[in-house]
């Protein structure tokens, strides 16, 4: 991918992006999570073929408004789109964020989902300090 590309993403991530943690229902264990939110769909098929991940479509609350649509990306395919664009993003909320899961999350989560009890305790602290950043 170009620096050009990585740059557009980047900036609309920046705009319209959200990064969070989400709990998995059968675990119950938090997974990074990427979502872009849209009204034109085709931006966001331009995110699915360059990076994967899902479209969802958000129906409308009231009669006034337009169907709008999340482009999302979790697990480690989250991390991947996440360093790739780092470099050109501008937001320090989100940078912090970013910054915190890409430095910490793989150390304190196998991929096997056996945890240790270290293994808790520092997934558990890596939680509370991303919900914790301004």
């Amino acid at each position: 991918m170009v620096d050009t590309e990585l740059a557009y993403a980047a900036g609309l991530f920046d705009g319209e992006g959200s990064i969070s943690l989400v709990r998995q229902k059968t675990n119950r264990s938090h997974s990074p999570q990427v979502a872009v939110a849209s009204n034109d769909c085709e931006v966001l098929v331009w995110f699915q073929k360059r990076f994967g991940g899902s479209i969802v479509t958000k129906q409308p609350r009231k009669s006034t408004h337009s169907v709008s649509y999340d482009w999302r990306l979790t697990d480690r395919r989250a991390l991947t789109f996440l360093r790739l664009i780092r470099p050109y993003l501008v937001i320090e909320r989100k940078i912090r964020r970013i910054d915190l899961l890409l430095n910490d999350y793989i150390a304190c989560t196998p991929r096997n989902g056996r945890y240790t009890e270290e293994m808790v305790e520092r997934k558990q602290a890596l939680i509370e300090t991303f919900f914790s950043l301004p």
